[in-house]
Parts: C-alpha cells; structure tokens; sequence
C-alpha cells in the first residue's frame, strides 16, 4: 500500500465535486534559503533597489493572533529568511497558488511585489523588524533540516496547523480496491527536520487527540501521515467557525470526503 501510495503523485477523486475532477499533489520540498552572494539575490521576484523602503507591517509577527498564527503556520512551511551580504535580512513566502498568496501580502499589508517563480509565486520582504520576530518565535534561516517545532499558544494552535497543512500538508483521496472500492482518505505532513516532524506528531497527539500516526523517511524529507480516523479527526480540528484563512481546494476535499460518508451510510 505504501509503495503504491508513493507512486501515485496525483488522484482524482472522481464524482463527489461534480464534473470537475479534485488532483491532490505531493508537495515538493521547498527549497533552502541560503544567503546570497553580494551584488546578487535568490531566483525568482524582481528585486527592486528601494525594496526595503516598501511599506509592510513591521509588528505583525509581535502579537498573537488566529491570521498571524496562521501565516506563521505556513511560513515555517513554505518561507524562509534570507540574510544577504548586502546587508539587508529579509523574508521569503512562496506558494503555488496566487491568489492565496494575495490574500498573504494583504494580510501583512505589503507593498512588496509577487514574482513568478518555475513552480509557482514568491514574495520577497526586506524588514529588519519582521526577521528579528521570526527568529524570536522559532524561525531560522536555512530551515529545512535544523528547523525544530516552535511554542505555540494553545488557543492558537489550530491556526497554525492549519497555515502548516496549507503549506507543507497533502490530503490523498482514492477507491481501495480490496474493500469494495470504498472511498479511502489519506493526510500527510512533510519537512526536512526530523526534530520537527517528531515535534509535530507530539503536539498533534497532546492538542488534538491524534494518534501517533507512522513517520516515513525520504531522500530528502520526513513524512508524518494519518489513516481515515485521524484524517477526519484533523479536518474537525483545524476548520472550525473560528476558522478565518484557509486553502479552499484542500478544504474541500475533506468536506466532500465526509458528504460522501454521510451518504453512504
């Protein structure tokens, strides 16, 4: 099951979204950020001389909060800090989907630009003030495989898992031929840190009355992952009425999964 569920990179979950078919993709690890060599920058957005002028909310990342706890979420998914030989120290968020990554940057009030990157968008943020509180709530730089899992207030928590799925979290969806086709639903976490994941699957336990789940280990990444209970268990813990941002495509393949129960039942 295993091996066959690593191969298949793409599902359609066929039927319970209308005519539309639902492609669920493992994510790609996202890249290193590495400090950049003088006179140059990392690849991707346009990178204009007066970008440390452009205004962003500075204190954003000072005060707890359901959307910054979120973004934090899916920064320490899918962003990373930069410090430059230059001087400056920055901020970078990507993302395949645009739209979200829109409603980021007006989140965080920026006037920083999105790029477009091979595989998807990036907005880069020089603010002295945003890294300094990033790496005061458990950010660093080159993340990907020192990163260990942050303190999180409790009633926040859900929040940031929810920003943490959205970035590095996979929803799989599929008819098990061995139990009569019945519909199967899959969830996964991925990151570069062992400390990390094994933090993750620690806290969702304690908070959110999951099981421990199985962690697989990849070339490059670790993979955290939950069978049909605590799958259904995840959905019911991070979209809530207090749910405020969110990916809607991932959302709704959880509730389509659940409708489909309802009706077989």
């Amino acid at each position: 099951m295993r091996a066959r569920m690593a191969e298949w990179q793409t599902r359609q979950f066929e039927g319970l979204l209308g005519d539309e078919p639902v492609r669920v993709q493992i994510p790609l690890l996202a890249p290193l950020c590495k400090v950049a060599p003088k006179g140059s920058y990392p690849e991707g957005a346009p990178v204009e001389n007066n970008m440390s002028k452009l205004k962003v909310n500075k204190d954003f990342f000072n005060k707890w909060s359901p959307t910054m706890s979120y973004i934090l979420g899916f920064i320490f998914a899918d962003g990373c800090l930069v410090e430059h030989k230059n001087g400056y120290h920055g901020l970078d968020i990507t993302s395949k989907d645009l739209k979200h990554l829109r409603l980021i940057k007006e989140q965080l009030k920026s006037e920083h630009k999105i790029g477009k990157k091979e595989r998807g968008y990036r907005i880069q943020i020089r603010n002295r003030n945003i890294y300094n509180a990033l790496i005061g709530l458990g950010l660093t730089s080159r993340k990907s495989k020192t990163i260990k899992f942050p303190k999180i207030p409790i009633r926040y928590f859900f929040h940031f898992i929810r920003g943490l799925f959205d970035g590095d979290g996979s929803v799989f969806i599929w008819k098990e031929p061995r139990w009569r086709h019945t519909w199967q639903i899959r969830t996964t976490f991925c990151s570069g840190s062992l400390e990390f994941i094994k933090g993750l699957r620690r806290e969702l336990f304690k908070n959110a009355g999951l099981s421990e789940g199985y962690l697989r280990r990849g070339s490059r990444i670790m993979e955290l992952g939950y069978a049909i209970a605590d799958s259904l268990k995840l959905y019911k813990f991070i979209y809530n009425r207090n749910s405020n941002l969110y990916l809607e495509r991932k959302r709704k393949i959880f509730e389509a999964f659940v409708a489909d129960q309802k009706i077989s039942r």
